[in-house]
């Protein structure tokens, strides 16, 4: 497989991973502009933040962590998203088309994009988001 075919992932903090996967989140937040577009894993980070996981709702012991969570596509970047998530300042990567992982992978983060082998997605299935489910 090409390094042009491999599976790119994101290192995203908890509540964070789980709003875009189940709660209609439509950008990331970054302080860096990507011209990548197309779908990414997106892998839970070992920190939750723990406020923003309380005012959304959510049980802490129930945020996978340290794991690929799911996927999404970026579609866009831009700094001026009307979206409720966009945080001003901040470049934000416009996402489309959740889909979680009934059962989380193991896989440790890092920062940027990170490459995922290709043995570690085999036989795993995407489900599509549209309702609240951890």
């Amino acid at each position: 497989m090409s390094r042009s075919e491999e599976q790119r992932a994101l290192s995203i903090r908890q509540p964070w991973a789980y709003a875009i996967l189940h709660l209609g989140k439509d950008v990331e937040n970054r302080p860096w502009r990507t011209h990548y577009r197309g779908r990414i894993l997106i892998q839970a980070a070992l920190k939750i933040e723990r406020k923003e996981a309380a005012k959304l709702k959510l049980d802490l012991d129930e945020l996978p962590t340290g794991a690929i969570v799911g996927s999404v596509e970026i579609v866009d970047c831009v700094r001026n998203s009307k979206s409720k998530w966009a945080i001003r300042g901040q470049w934000h990567w416009k996402l489309e088309n959740p889909r979680y992982l009934a059962k989380p992978i193991p896989f440790k983060g890092a920062l940027g994009f990170i490459r995922v082998p290709p043995r570690l997605l085999n036989g795993k299935h995407f489900l599509a988001s549209n309702k609240a489910r951890i």
